[in-house]
């Protein structure tokens, strides 16, 4: 059988990450590499070897015509090479957030739809088997009837900062419990007190080890989501210094129990079920019980992206994480953004500017 080709968008850290992926894979092949700098394309043959290299998609796309492309350039640049593969046809996995703003997220997901080719956003928790499995036991009513999904971050830096990168991961996870939110509504705090549109700066000017993910405001954020059926949604993105990966993912309550799903790849277990509805005391704490995910627990979520697009492709059928569901979690995020502006006002989601909130704030003040 003949490998699948796939062409890389952005040879930096990240796209470094996805070719180190894809090398393990036996259904793939990397045909082309891009990005404007050289010492990235130089640095990326290290793992795939002497593929063509090119500082134009659009060249590269017509050229090689692959089968696939991953864009894995900083957020900025996830919009122009994404459309361009989808209006020729090439599915196309772009890295999170899906991009800098509502408008050109609208604009890729129309791309995809009247093309036909495929979208997804690596948000690869979606298809974590901690999330699986716990989506499984959901349905099974181990936990009963859902009331309250609550999505935990890792920290380590400000919540401008990781609200809009890792804020979409938990964004993901909590979509995939409650589906699409109905409303929500946030605040966001800086130095102490409530963020003021002086405080909207660049990502970088944040923190410049940082991705560019546009603009961002504040180091501390929380947030309430309304899902259907009466399902709450929230989120606490307190900026703590200390970074803890085993805080990471979402935790859904139930009234007969409560299920912890943790995302990071370096724990032991990544599932844990609650027999009972309310915690109680901290001694009590020995009583969550492991779930045995056996030899899924060691699965590679990003390659199991990659297999399930290749599926969606062969079989004309929505990929996990697409591009509605990337623009959906993204959306959950920048809701908070217009809710803090108005007050901490619930905002009907989806909400009819597409606009970046945090922008509009700044022309308007």
């Amino acid at each position: 059988m003949s490998k699948y080709r796939v062409a890389l968008v952005g040879c930096g850290g990240m796209g470094r990450s996805h070719l180190n992926t894809l090398e393990k894979m036996q259904d793939f092949e990397v045909v082309g590499l891009c990005d404007v700098a050289a010492e990235s394309i130089d640095k990326a043959r290290e793992i795939c070897g002497e593929v063509a290299g090119f500082n134009d998609f659009v060249k590269m796309y017509d050229e090689l015509k692959p089968d696939m492309v991953t864009v894995a350039t900083q957020t900025r640049g996830h919009h122009g090479p994404t459309v361009a593969a989808l209006e020729r046809g090439i599915s196309v996995l772009c890295e999170k957030p899906i991009a800098i703003d509502l408008q050109e997220a609208d604009e890729m997901v129309q791309a995809a739809e009247q093309s036909g080719a495929k979208l997804a956003i690596n948000q690869q928790n979606h298809v974590n088997p901690a999330v699986r499995k716990g989506l499984q036991m959901v349905r099974e009513g181990v936990v009963g009837e859902v009331v309250t999904i609550r999505g935990r971050n890792k920290c380590g830096r400000k919540s401008g900062n990781e609200f809009t990168e890792m804020g979409t991961h938990v964004a993901d996870m909590m979509l995939c419990f409650g589906g699409a939110p109905e409303w929500c509504a946030g605040s966001v705090w800086w130095q102490g007190r409530l963020a003021d549109v002086g405080d909207i700066m660049e990502a970088k000017e944040m923190s410049p080890k940082d991705r560019d993910s546009g603009l961002v405001v504040g180091e501390r954020a929380v947030g309430q989501y309304g899902f259907a059926n009466g399902v709450l949604g929230q989120v606490h993105f307190m900026g703590y210094e200390q970074q803890m990966s085993a805080n990471y993912g979402v935790d859904v309550l139930g009234v007969e129990g409560q299920l912890a799903i943790r995302a990071s790849n370096r724990l032991e277990h990544s599932l844990w079920h609650l027999p009972r509805p309310m915690e109680g005391l901290p001694s009590q704490f020995g009583d969550w019980q492991a779930v045995d995910l056996g030899e899924a627990q060691d699965e590679d979520s990003v390659a199991t992206m990659y297999r399930e697009l290749l599926g969606a492709v062969a079989e004309d059928c929505e990929p996990p994480c697409s591009g509605r569901e990337g623009r959906w979690a993204f959306e959950m995020v920048l809701g908070i953004y217009q809710s803090h502006r108005e007050s901490g006002k619930r905002i009907d989601l989806p909400m009819p500017d597409r606009r970046h909130p945090l922008e509009v704030w700044r022309e308007e003040a």
